[in-house]
């Protein structure tokens, strides 16, 4: 009785030592795509896309170490005339992240009447929001269209 008892101690000790190996923790898959919004705290909670995350312009370097670069990021501002996506998705793809700008931004997503999240009342919402003719882009970006699709095929490979 006494030598099971030490072995299941033994046993325990070992187990609690090694949880982090694979053998005894979920193992999370990594997601297909991030969705990253650049704008201010203020700006996010006010109106953004329903599973992205907030991550302030200025802080994208740092917090991008804790992603895999197996993910592809999606990054957004505010619209056509903020530059602050096309910057981070710079950044990002120099440190070798499959990084793509979502150019319209949170006024393209939500004038195309996709779901938001937020009471939605900041002004540049509903101002004018036309893509730049004839500008050359230096860097991947994809469509609202482009966007709502992988975001529903995440939804979907999430729920199997």
């Amino acid at each position: 009785m006494k030598k099971n008892k030490i072995f299941g101690m033994l046993a325990l000790t070992t187990m609690t030592l090694f949880s982090g190996c694979s053998l005894f923790k979920d193992e999370k898959k990594d997601p297909a795509v991030l969705v990253v919004n650049v704008l201010s705290k203020n700006l996010y909670d006010d109106c953004h896309i329903p599973g992205s995350i907030q991550v302030d312009f200025n802080d994208i370097d740092k917090t991008s170490e804790k992603w895999s670069k197996n993910t592809k990021v999606i990054v957004y501002c505010a619209n056509y005339s903020c530059s602050a996506s096309a910057s981070a998705v710079r950044s990002l793809r120099e440190k070798g992240f499959d990084a793509y700008e979502y150019a319209a931004g949170m006024a393209g997503w939500k004038q195309a009447g996709f779901p938001v999240e937020g009471s939605a009342v900041s002004p540049y919402l509903t101002q004018g929001n036309e893509e730049p003719v004839g500008v050359a882009h230096d860097i991947p970006v994809v469509s609202t269209q482009e966007l709502y699709t992988m975001l529903n095929n995440e939804q979907q490979e999430q729920e199997k």
